[in-house]
């Protein structure tokens, strides 16, 4: 259980100072390479958790746990954090997609993700999206919904991966998907709903880690879209953010913060 949701207190100080004295752990999952943890709260109010299939690169998926609901991973989990059930530190929203479903974990709203490195909700619509670091080919964009099976790793995005062909077709497929030279892992990011930079009001925003390119793709897009290049940087993109007014951050391995601006 190598990875862990903890809450904390937080002073009301300006700064606000986390207590650390205060911590009460929520949930854990197994760890071994994949992890995920992106935490969003949802337009709902609940805790969106993302977690990875538990793995190492090679091989591929080695506890089978994409295509398995029986366990926390490869999945984005749906948890209420402002209740208690059943001994654990929070309870399971009701209308959760297999909270009926015999020997399903009733955490999961969706599953079939590799490494789900950084999700967020489009402020304007509510919608989920999710940026999937795939193996060694495909790095894949989702729109995510409840109950959805994303397809690892019976598929890497909309590619059969195991078997190489002949595979199910049930899974979903992505809004967009690009493969090595482009970049090698994926950084999730943002639908822009600022007013800095016009000409990119409502596009979804992502990058890539190896590459530090940044492409967008319009939100109203459907699958196999083809992302546009809008920026080449030598950044290792690990992040990105949004401020209250949804101006966009894109945060560096080695520790920046930069802004996106309009460009003079």
């Amino acid at each position: 259980d190598g990875s862990h949701i903890s809450r904390f207190t937080v002073s009301k100080t300006d700064p606000p100072v986390i207590d650390p004295q205060s911590e009460k752990p929520i949930i854990t999952w197994p760890a071994g390479g994949h992890n995920g943890c992106c935490l969003k709260f949802g337009p709902d109010g609940y805790l969106y958790i993302s977690t990875g299939d538990g793995s190492a690169a090679n091989p591929p998926d080695s506890l089978k746990a994409g295509q398995d609901v029986s366990n926390l991973l490869s999945s984005v989990l749906r948890i209420d954090v402002d209740q208690e059930s059943d001994g654990k530190a929070y309870a399971i929203p009701p209308d959760n997609p297999f909270v009926h479903l015999t020997g399903a974990r009733p955490e999961i709203w969706a599953f079939g993700f590799r490494n789900p490195w950084r999700m967020s909700f489009d402020r304007k619509t509510g919608r989920l999206w999710l940026g999937d670091v795939g193996w060694e080919l495909w790095e894949m964009v989702y729109h995510v919904r409840s109950g959805g099976n994303y397809g690892w790793d019976e598929r890497e995005g909309a590619n059969c991966f195991e078997p190489a062909t002949g595979c199910s077709t049930d899974s979903i497929d992505p809004i967009t998907e690009y493969a090595p030279p482009a970049g090698q892992s994926i950084t999730g990011g943002y639908v822009y709903r600022g007013t800095t930079i016009p000409e990119l009001q409502g596009f979804y925003v992502y990058g890539d880690f190896v590459s530090g390119r940044i492409w967008a793709v319009h939100a109203t897009s459907q699958q196999g879209a083809v992302g546009e290049e809008i920026l080449t940087t030598t950044l290792s993109i690990a992040s990105f953010a949004e401020d209250n007014d949804g101006e966009l951050f894109v945060i560096n391995y080695a520790g920046e913060i930069y802004q996106f601006t309009d460009a003079p």
